[in-house]
């Protein structure tokens, strides 16, 4: 997942990471490279139940309301509870972040030649 930032940055979205995205913020350089679920012209997550609500309604149920249909899911995540997901990723994610950087640094500690 990647946390995408509204345009007026009054709001964040989780929506499925571009590939070398994931776990970090939409950043449009990756945008080319494509959802990261994307695999062989296939969506793994397709009929499992967890494909994300754009990808289900805006390209699969509702083919040619794309505008419509990104405005009817944004009002979803402009709401508290839509916000209050975002947090808690946004929470989780630097948690997960700070935990790598300790691992590394133990790692490293780890390898080190003794003296």
């Amino acid at each position: 997942m990647m946390l995408e930032i509204s345009p007026e940055m009054t709001f964040g979205v989780l929506s499925p990471a571009f590939k070398g995205c994931e776990g970090y913020y939409a950043l449009q350089e990756y945008a080319k490279n494509g959802c990261n679920f994307f695999i062989n012209g296939l969506c793994e997550l397709h009929g499992t139940g967890y494909e994300p609500l754009e990808c289900r309604y805006c390209h699969h149920l509702r083919k040619g309301l794309g505008q419509k249909c990104h405005a009817d899911i944004e009002k979803n995540w402009r709401m508290p509870a839509g916000q209050a997901l975002v947090k808690y990723w946004f929470k989780t994610y630097l948690a997960a972040k700070q935990q790598n950087r300790i691992n590394t640094a133990n790692t490293v500690l780890a390898e080190r030649p003794k003296e």
